[in-house]
């Protein structure tokens, strides 16, 4: 606290000597331990209201506001506390001011102050901008999250002394509190997530931006299928596309939900509403069912989900698979409501989740939500989270695409194959993006694949009806269709950018599924990669490299063009890679299966509390560099997809345990060819038998069902359940064979 109180002093000596005041403090915020800095943009500020009467007032005596939208911030946390019940209900509304042109620091300054005296004001603050321009406002609330459920008499002291509110924590993630300021102080929300992190008590912290225009679309509309199939029309190159109508003779998605998290799914199109599942979620009013905010997700919901073979329109990738509309008003946003979206979709069945949209500042809240889908989604298999690269010509990708290895992270190609933009910004294009468009498809080490992001065909909102009204004081217009769209307004031939392509490979990723349900995100991500097309070698050259080890890569291209003819053969023929290099760090909390079947050499590092388990069909080597920390769960195992007798060519340092387990006590022992390890067990429990496995269950002490195998799912080999959130104790599993003969073994959960 010692330290807070000088940080405090410090602020607010200068706030005095300068008389310059908020602005003047920080100017970054901390995500993953490290300070992400941004500047201000000196045209905009940034206010949060409570009550609609401030609001009239302000719109009768301003005539410099851009943006007015709910904050529903209060209604979607759950209330905690007796103030914050109390006050659930009152409409508080986040608010721009824009000048025509950058303001001096003294007229900046002297705005700011001037709007603290508005009645019902929370807070006034500067907006800011990050790496590549794009505006972010900052509303009155910040993020926290605990290290553990206890210390929220911790929150809520440190609460009072910075008289800032405790509203609520969130349904989905409960060790995440959201606070507010309540009356203009000389800190902002930024400033105080960053002195409640300072203060080393607290997991994370973050302020809640107001992200705008995070659609990875170039144009409104959307265009032709051609990457179906590439004939040569319009110029392209013939045969540049995915292959799916040899893919479709495998797999054509059966059994497969697929989230769309987006401005909606237009669910009665005459081409979607066969495929529509449910009727969806509002993660910006938190409420089911899902609302059509604007025409985007009804395009990328097109290119994964429209019926095939039905006299309507255009053909999905996936053209029997299931689709979610999970919506959200994407042109200004919180990356808690994203994060609600994805956990709302994993938690309510969704396979694969698709994301064309990306580019707001990181979020550590938005990052444990692609963490839980990744890791607890398709009960415990983790659910495919696909995000577009982003169309500013990035180098990095855009955030989200590049904060996680198992995203799938797409650009977007032309129809000749050369990567997706401007023609001032790439010449080599035979179908570029609009004058007026974003720059280009981004890249760099974050990409794993390309699909089709120009002139791309797929469904749109029926007629010309605009969506619901979000605005206050304003309405949500799109503009008219363009020249070249289809007579029929409910489609379009001018789609186009990262987020026509980010739906293609989710298509893809639901072939596979419905090929092979059993695959793990790691082994879904591994075809999709190992299986890419090396597109135009005469511009773009392909090499091997440490970080990707699923064949030759380009840092403009990742492994080439999705094809769904042969991600589905791997799926068909395969359930892991033959050799596997791991440089990739298995950070806290995190879970890193590994299954392949010749060998592993692994260089990284375990860290505690976090899990590795490593199968391998002949040796497992445990090069310089690799490193089990203490408390982490680490097994090597000659087991891969073939079992094997077991061997190793290389002990790691002292801290690291390697077990093989030669044999299973009773009851099991007359069982020799089913091997469960580890044991105890802590987050994942592994079941490898020679013998077709019918069925597991996994019950308490008391009796009472912990954990069961899928229903109606085919027999298996193996298996992995996931036990992390299980209370420690003693469970009995019990395993069922096709041969009528049933196995039990008492499983100790740390």
């Amino acid at each position: 606290m010692e330290r807070i109180l000088i940080k405090v002093i410090l602020s607010l000596l200068l706030f005095s000597i300068t008389g310059y005041g908020q602005n003047q403090l920080d100017n970054y915020y901390y995500y993953k331990g490290e300070k992400v800095f941004l500047d201000i943009d000196t045209k905009t500020i940034s206010i949060s209201f409570e009550g609609e009467n401030s609001i009239n007032s302000l719109k009768n005596n301003s005539n410099e506001i851009s943006e007015i939208i709910e904050d529903r911030t209060r209604a979607i946390v759950d209330v905690i506390g007796n103030s914050a019940k109390q006050r659930k209900n009152i409409k508080a509304y986040y608010v721009e001011i824009s000048a025509k042109r950058e303001l001096t620091k003294k007229e900046y300054v002297s705005k700011i102050e001037n709007f603290k005296k508005y009645n019902n004001t929370l807070m006034v603050s500067p907006t800011y901008k990050t790496k590549v321009g794009k505006r972010i406002g900052l509303s009155n609330n910040f993020h926290v999250k605990l290290k553990k459920a206890k210390d929220v008499d911790i929150l809520f002291k440190y609460a009072k002394e910075f008289n800032v509110e405790v509203l609520g924590n969130n349904e989905f993630m409960p060790l995440w509190f959201t606070l507010a300021i309540r009356t203009p102080q000389n800190f902002n929300a930024l400033n105080l997530a960053n002195i409640f992190y300072e203060t080393g008590l607290f997991e994370n912290t973050e302020p809640v931006f107001m992200h705008h225009d995070l659609l990875n679309s170039n144009d409104p509309y959307f265009n032709d299928q051609w990457m179906l199939k590439n004939t040569g029309q319009s110029g392209g190159v013939s045969g540049i596309d995915m292959n799916i109508e040899q893919a479709w003779g495998i797999s054509t998605g059966n059994n497969i939900k697929i989230a769309v998290i987006d401005e909606g799914i237009e669910l009665n199109h005459p081409d979607l509403a066969g495929n529509s599942y449910g009727t969806g979620y509002d993660a910006s009013l938190d409420e089911t069912p899902s609302i059509v905010w604007g025409p985007h997700g009804t395009a990328c919901a097109g290119i994964i989900g429209a019926v095939k073979d039905n006299n309507n329109g255009i053909a999905g990738v996936a053209p029997n698979s299931k689709l979610i509309s999970i919506s959200l008003w994407l042109f200004t946003t919180t990356s808690q409501t994203l994060a609600n979206g994805i956990n709302w979709a994993w938690q309510n069945g969704a396979d694969v989740i698709s994301n064309s949209w990306g580019g707001l500042a990181p979020s550590s809240v938005l990052d444990d939500a692609i963490s839980n889908a990744l890791t607890n989604g398709r009960n415990g298999l983790g659910s495919i989270v696909v995000f577009s690269s982003g169309n500013d010509n990035e180098n990095g990708a855009a955030y989200p695409s590049n904060s996680n290895p198992l995203i799938l992270c797409v650009g977007a190609t032309d129809r000749c194959g050369v990567r997706s933009g401007r023609i001032d910004i790439i010449p080599q294009s035979c179908d570029p993006w609009g004058p007026n468009s974003r720059a280009g498809s981004s890249y760099g080490t974050p990409l794993d694949i390309v699909a089709g992001g120009t002139s791309i065909s797929t469904t749109d909102r029926q007629g010309d009806a605009p969506g619901p009204v979000l605005l206050i004081g304003g309405d949500y217009n799109p503009p008219s269709h363009s020249s070249n769209d289809y007579s029929n307004y409910d489609y379009t031939r001018g789609f186009g950018g990262t987020s026509a392509a980010c739906p293609y490979v989710a298509g893809v990723a639901a072939l596979i599924l419905s090929t092979n349900p059993d695959l793990t995100v790691k082994s879904v991500n591994d075809i999709i990669e190992k299986s890419a097309q090396k597109i135009r070698t005469d511009l773009y050259s392909y090499s091997n490299t440490s970080i990707r080890p699923n064949g030759t890569w380009n840092n403009e291209l990742g492994y080439g063009m999705v094809d769904a003819h042969q991600a589905v053969l791997l799926a068909q023929n395969s359930d892991c890679i033959g050799n596997l290099t791991i440089t990739q760090n298995v950070n806290i909390g995190q879970s890193d299966i590994r299954e392949v079947t010749n060998s592993i050499t692994a260089t990284n590092i375990i860290f505690n509390n976090a899990t590795a388990v490593y199968d391998a069909g002949n040796r497992v080597r445990l090069r310089p560099g690799f490193h089990a920390r203490m408390r982490s769960s680490f097994r090597a195992h000659i087991n891969g997809c073939v079992i094997r007798a077991p061997t190793i060519e290389k002990k790691a340092e002292p801290e690291v345990i390697v077990v093989y387990e030669k044999s299973i006590s009773k009851p099991l022992d007359e069982f020799q060819k089913i091997k469960i390890f580890p044991n105890p067990v802590r987050n994942i429990l592994t079941i490898i038998s020679e013998e077709p496995i019918l069925s597991w269950e996994l019950k308490n002490n008391m009796g009472k069902l912990s954990n069961q195998s899928k229903p109606n799912r085919k027999t298996f080999l193996k298996d992995h359940i996931n036990v992390k959130s299980l209370n420690s104790g003693l469970y009995i599993l019990k395993i069922n064979m096709t041969n009528g003969e049933t196995a039990y073994k008492r499983i100790i959960k740390n």
